[in-house]
């Protein structure tokens, strides 16, 4: 048997925030993970989720990028003023989590991204911490982005107390799904999970993404990996795949956790 498992609105995007919390209900998730793209200008659906939602249900909101400047240092004023509203979301959802991640910068070394971004986490934390909200960090194994493997993210976090972190199945594919030898497994809040089609890793994009066991990752040696460092959950059904969005969201939501299931029979 998995672990608790929650629906990511990205999976069911073009559904409102309450119907997906509703759909997660029916479909056995122990929540959702809210997004962002929704919410920041629409404050009718934040009260709308705030008014049913029951505590723990919203795990986290995406997300804060930390923003880079080409001269190697975070963009101070715009990580504020975007983790401002997000924050405040969170806490009208009773979220515990806000998601940051770095920034897709072509061009922009790692050696000089990494610096400005733990200075931007710590910047994240401290706001967050001030509301009760915890940060976790995300790498993307996107190739135009400085922090996008493992070793990287472990090396970004070495040393900076109060930042949890978030592993994507598909962000760990496109950086070459080595063994997680040196992450720190034990500072995980999330994992989700997801597949890719069969091309260069390097080359995916968040639309390609695929419901678990459509694809070419390889999930299970990566969860083995997790439960061997101690992490079984909470896991999350994360897809950006336009063609589910024009599903039936209990449709996709269903076949999703089913799919997940299988992972962990």
């Amino acid at each position: 048997m998995s672990g608790t498992i929650y629906l990511n609105g990205a999976t069911v995007m073009t559904t409102p925030t309450q119907r997906s919390l509703e759909v997660a209900r029916e479909t056995g998730y122990a929540g959702i993970e809210a997004r962002t793209e929704r919410l920041l200008d629409d404050a009718a659906e934040v009260r709308a989720i705030a008014g049913i939602v029951r505590p723990k249900e919203v795990l986290t909101l995406n997300g804060v990028a930390l923003t880079v400047q080409a001269d190697g240092r975070m963009a101070r004023r715009l990580i504020e003023d975007e983790l401002r509203p997000r924050l405040q979301i969170c806490q009208d959802l009773g979220a515990p989590y806000l998601l940051a991640i770095p920034p897709r910068a072509p061009g922009l070394e790692t050696r000089r991204a990494i610096p400005a971004t733990r200075d931007a986490l710590e910047l994240a934390r401290d706001r967050a911490d001030r509301m009760g909200i915890r940060i976790a960090f995300e790498f993307l194994g996107f190739a135009d982005c400085p922090i996008n493997s493992p070793a990287i993210a472990t090396e970004t976090v070495d040393g900076i107390d109060g930042i949890d972190l978030v592993l994507d199945s598909c962000h760990w594919h496109a950086s070459g799904a080595q063994p997680l030898k040196g992450y720190p497994v034990d500072r995980l809040a999330l994992a989700h999970l997801n597949d890719a089609p069969a091309k260069p890793p390097r080359e995916i994009e968040d639309s390609d993404r695929l419901l678990p066991g459509e694809g070419v990752i390889k999930l299970g040696d990566l969860i083995r990996e997790l439960k061997a460092g101690g992490f079984d959950g909470p896991w999350s059904l994360e897809t950006f795949n336009p063609a589910y969005w024009k599903e039936n969201p209990e449709a996709v939501a269903r076949r999703g956790h089913a799919a997940i299931d299988v992972l962990f029979a």
